[in-house]
């Protein structure tokens, strides 16, 4: 009785001290714990955002009231504690109530005894419904390991899904149906103008999509079904991605699946449609926690529609700028959606004189009033002339192709005269011959300020009709025109200095980024350097790395401190026609494991490459020559990367792209024996339908290169499968080539068949002890024996004789990734 009375009056003391609220909120958190179900008749307050909260049962995702901006919630899904340790705002993988958020004070929300999850505000208002009508037997509600927050009955089923109607992201294992889709979350927390959904031909879809227009722009709306590499109306219509970072849709042509660049099972992903239209696959870094885009839809940020609103020019200069065409400027400053509004009037009711000023090089896709085909550009201008709706008109000087237009919408350049020119609708009143045109200017050498405002000004040439000749009196008023003159330099030095100060900095919040990795690597770090500037990065090109198949290779520190290699080509006279061809490689490549291309150097005689610096060098010199110990599993990783980048070199790039020259020399490893493929100076663009195309003045190694090379038959990708199967020798045994079957030249191939034939007669034969004595010695026995044996068996394949019978490099991505797999389990 008295340790009664005595644990009374301690909690008495403690409620009535001055720090008993310190102690309540405490003891508040411990008694709600984060749970991963909430039973029928239970709510969660948004006041207890911070400790009640659903949790998945591995942590993975929470479920709660989540601030977007201040007093303002969501009920949502998202990622526990990746962001935090990175430093990021929380990844948010769904959200009931987006753009119509619930107040700081009073909202919940509630599991009812009739089944439904209903979310309400501070004034009792349904803003939220799980369904339409109600499920007697639900039992609770539970956040699962993969995200989904579902309901179930009494025997554990689920009767809904927050899976069934996703926001704007899409997480493994979800179906994307007829029925689903996602949409675009503005900047300011508002569903956006931007769908990725199966289309009305069954295809899955990037779509912008408002109250006036509705229009795809991905696959690519130029080319037909089959040039986009999918199946036309297939009823079908089932997409999903999976754990392993593939995505997979019913359209897909032969089951062509799209896949994250890093594939492989044990990744966090999650498919997001941004803000800015693109559809991205992101990867959760294990090591750093930070997210990386390791897919990308669009590579090219202007072919998406709406990007920069009405009247608005998307082009490269270089990043993805939004500009205005003459005659027109932007009509909300810092928000490029609403685009651009004209600067002059054209009255439907009196005839006005009207010109057209040409746009080169400018497509506005979309909103054609008519297509009048075989007429002449000055037909289909009186066509446009004569109708006050037309905006302006295109016209495809090849073959007499007509296209009036009643909105100017999906504005965008290209650097590429293929694109059809663009001509505008303007008043003959209004002089254009000094207003800025938006051009593409990816290669041009002037540093730009990328902002969606200041761009290039291309200046009209003047009407010779408008030139006065000059006055015989000339120099009667030589001083005034001076001092008129020197007055109006001032005005231009003070309106300079104004916009540089004060105007750029309002301006840089219009900016239209190129957030993917592709585009990224083309505008952020792609550029051409100047001579002085690898000159002084190299120390006058003082730490020389070695020789490559097309000249010296040299390493430098750039102005930001990063390490860099500049590779010097050697003889110009030839090296020219593969610089540019290397430059074609560059805008379409970005992998994890192919060597990250900075920019380039093109200046009178000299012709440069500033790549990505791998900090532990060449595969040959850490494998045949230094002292570095290579154990097995590095080694099987290395070959799992050198496979993964060959395969987006042959499969996933724009163009079918062939390295040519693959080699141990040819594989740099980075701080984490990370392979990264470097030279591409050998290889050749070859077209998809195209596989007997033959690759001209195309060089390789002895003892690297296919049998058919050498005897003039047409290069095909499996030239590079047969070379990676003599790398997997190397990394299996440790050893050269050219010290395992000892010949010399057209020898090599010869020994190396009959070398090949001997390890496929051991490997039938089962014999237990061979492949310890083949594996490199220096592992000392300890190695995977299981993985060794695959990747002779891999090696043997691919070094067939006939290309045909050899595998593709998808396919040995797949046979390493489940050998992998395999082994780790």
């Amino acid at each position: 009785m008295a340790a009664a009375h005595l644990l009374a009056a301690l909690a008495l003391l403690l409620t009535t001290s001055p720090l008993s609220p310190l102690l309540n909120a405490a003891a508040a958190a411990a008694a709600a714990p984060r749970e991963d179900t909430l039973h029928r008749k239970s709510s969660i307050a948004v006041e207890d955002h911070d400790t009640h909260t659903l949790r998945s049962p591995d942590g993975a995702f929470s479920c709660g009231f989540y601030p977007i901006y201040e007093g303002a919630f969501t009920f949502s899904v998202w990622y526990t504690d990746t962001a935090a340790a990175a430093g990021d705002d929380d990844i948010v993988v769904w959200s009931a109530n987006r753009g119509s958020p619930v107040h700081a004070w009073g909202a919940a929300v509630t599991l009812r005894k009739d089944g439904t999850l209903v979310l309400t505000d501070y004034d009792g208002t349904v803003v939220w419904p799980s369904q339409g009508k109600s499920i007697p037997d639900v039992q609770y509600a539970q956040l699962l390991d993969t995200g989904n927050l579902v309901l179930k009955n009494s025997s554990g089923d689920i009767v809904w899904q927050s899976f069934d109607s996703p926001t704007d992201t899409f997480l493994p294992t979800q179906r994307i149906t007829d029925a689903s889709k996602l949409v675009s979350t503005t900047q300011l927390q508002v569903p956006g103008h931007y769908t990725f959904r199966f289309s009305d031909e069954s295809m899955l879809s990037l779509i912008y999509d408002d109250d006036n227009t509705t229009s795809v722009y991905w696959p690519d709306p130029d080319f037909m079904y089959y040039e986009n590499n999918r199946n036309l109306y297939n009823s079908t219509r089932i997409a999903s991605l999976d754990d392993s970072g593939e995505i997979f849709s019913s359209d897909f042509a032969k089951s062509h699946v799209r896949y994250a660049s890093d594939r492989g099972t044990g990744t966090m992903r999650r498919l997001k449609l941004d803000y800015d239209g693109n559809l991205r696959l992101y990867s959760l870094n294990n090591s750093d926690r930070k997210w990386t885009v390791s897919w990308i839809a669009q590579f090219q940020p202007c072919m998406t529609h709406g990007l920069c609103g009405p009247y608005g020019v998307c082009h490269y200069s270089p990043a993805p700028t939004c500009s205005c065409p003459p005659g027109y400027k932007m009509k909300n400053p810092g928000n490029w959606t609403q685009g651009c509004e004209p600067i002059f009037e054209i009255s439907c009711e009196r005839k006005q004189d009207m010109t057209f000023l040409e746009l080169r090089n400018t497509d506005y896709w979309g909103s054609d009033q008519q297509r009048i085909e075989k007429v002449s550009r000055e037909t289909c201008q009186n066509v446009c002339r004569d109708d006050c709706t037309c905006k302006g008109f295109q016209y495809q000087a090849g073959n007499g192709t007509c296209y009036p237009k009643s909105l100017l919408f999906n504005g965008r350049s290209f650097p590429t005269p293929a694109v059809r020119t663009m001509y505008i609708k303007l008043p003959s009143s209004l002089d254009t011959s000094k207003l800025p045109i938006p051009q593409s200017n990816v290669l041009d050498t002037v540093r730009h300020q990328l902002a969606c405002g200041p761009i290039r000004t291309i200046t009209m040439e003047q009407n010779p009709s408008n030139l006065q000749k000059p006055s015989q009196e000339e120099p009667k008023w030589y001083y005034f025109y001076g001092f008129i003159g020197a007055f109006f330099i001032i005005e231009v030095f003070f309106f300079t200095f104004a916009w540089f100060f004060v105007l750029r900095r309002e301006l840089r919040s219009s900016q239209v980024w190129a957030a993917e990795e592709g585009y990224k690597m083309m505008t952020n770090h792609f550029r051409m350097y100047s001579y002085k500037e690898l000159v002084k990065a190299t120390e006058n090109f003082a730490h020389e790395l070695g020789w490559g198949g097309t000249g010296v290779a040299y390493k430098g520190i750039l102005d930001d401190d990063r390490a860099v290699v500049v590779k010097k080509l050697g003889n110009i006279r030839h090296s020219k026609e593969e610089f540019h061809d290397e430059l074609h490689v560059i805008a379409r490549i970005n992998h994890m494991n192919l060597v990250r291309i900075y920019g380039f150097c093109s200046e009178r005689s000299h012709r440069m490459l500033v790549l990505e610096y791998a900090e532990k060098g060449s595969l040959a010199h850490i494998l045949f020559k230094s002292k570095i110990f290579v154990e097995w599993k590095q080694r099987f990783n290395i070959a799992l990367g050198v496979a993964k980048g060959l395969a987006y070199l042959h499969h996933e790039c724009l163009e079918w792209i062939i390295h040519c020259d693959l080699k141990p020399e040819n594989i740099l490893l980075d701080q984490d024996l990370e392979p990264k493929i470097t030279d591409f100076g050998l290889a050749k663009l070859v077209n998809r339908s195209g596989d007997n195309k033959i690759v001209t003045r195309a060089r390789g190694t002895i003892g690297y290169i296919a049998p058919e090379w050498i005897s003039g038959l047409p290069i095909t990708a499996k030239v590079d499968v047969y070379s990676y199967g003599v790398v997997l020798l190397e990394l299996v045994t440790g050893t050269r080539v050219f010290d395992l079957v000892k010949g010399e030249d057209e020898k090599v191939h010869v020994m190396l068949k009959k070398f090949i034939k001997m390890l496929s007669y051991r490997l039938d034969k089962e014999e237990p002890f061979w492949i310890a004595e083949f594996v490199d010695f220096r592992l000392g026995g300890e190695f995977d024996y299981s993985q060794a044996k695959a990747l002779i068996k891999l090696a043997i394949s691919c070094l067939e004789e006939e290309r045909k019978k050899r595998p593709t490099m998808e396919s040995i991505v797949e046979s390493l990734l489940s050998v992998d797999l395999a082994a780790n389990h």
